[in-house]
């Protein structure tokens, strides 16, 4: 006996949170990224860029981390839709 499915509502809303909140991070750590690079182009300490960039980096790898769990949550309810279709 496995695990209860969550409902489709919540895993649409799943999807929902988890796609908006990876597509923000994922543009918010670009922009802090970029910013780390033109801090370095215009002779910037190298510690702030370089804490800067790390910083921006590792909110976009939270961001592409928060998509693909939303990409998750697609294939789950597309899955979850068929299933009821087909009962």
């Amino acid at each position: 006996m496995g695990r209860p499915q969550p409902s489709r509502q919540r895993l649409r809303t799943l999807w929902w949170r988890h796609g908006s909140l990876g597509s923000l991070l994922i543009g918010a750590g670009l922009s802090v990224t970029l910013d780390a690079s033109a801090q370095r182009m215009i002779g910037g300490e190298w510690w702030l860029w370089g804490l800067e960039g790390t910083a921006g980096l590792v909110i976009f790898m939270s961001g592409l981390g928060f998509f693909g769990s939303a990409v998750r949550y697609l294939v789950l309810t597309n899955l979850a839709e068929e299933e009821a279709g087909q009962s």
